[in-house]
């Protein structure tokens, strides 16, 4: 049930505030404190000439994945810190030819930098890492900066 509600909080961002993010249709599979899962389903609209997922839907993937477990800790810190990503690192392993899976295991260090930004009151960032699978294997390693500051 936690998993659909997310999905649809999700989904409902994504038809009223970024409109590609509610096209691509990203589900979130796990959400707890310290991981979040989140599939792109292997449809026409995520494809490339390659019959591959288009880099920019691997792009929202892990976007969604990391910003998902920032704003489930942002939520329960119950301040109001801002969350923007600063910066976008991929490495393309291999061509993702099916559903896609994005991990983000990096509830603590989330977590704790949500817990320096609330306490210096200045902007923070740092990078956080994710990967997409296609079944078990890695089809992608991401790094995002992700920036914090309370408004």
């Amino acid at each position: 049930m936690k998993n659909l509600k997310a999905t649809l909080t999700m989904r409902a961002f994504g038809f009223f505030k970024i409109p590609l993010l509610f096209l691509v249709s990203p589900r979130v599979l796990e959400m707890n404190d310290q991981r979040c899962r989140v599939e792109i389903p292997f449809r026409k609209v995520v494809k490339n000439h390659l019959n591959s997922v288009y880099f920019g839907a691997l792009a929202i993937g892990a976007d969604t994945c990391v910003g998902m477990l920032a704003f489930e800790k942002i939520k329960k810190s119950n301040k109001p810190v801002q969350l923007i990503f600063k910066d976008f690192t991929a490495h393309f392993l291999k061509r993702a030819e099916g559903h896609t899976v994005f991990v983000c295991e990096a509830g603590d260090q989330i977590g704790a930098l949500i817990e320096k930004a609330i306490s210096s009151g200045e902007r923070v960032s740092e990078a956080v890492p994710a990967k997409a699978y296609v079944g078990s294997d890695v089809v992608a390693e991401f790094s995002l900066t992700l920036s914090l500051k309370v408004k």
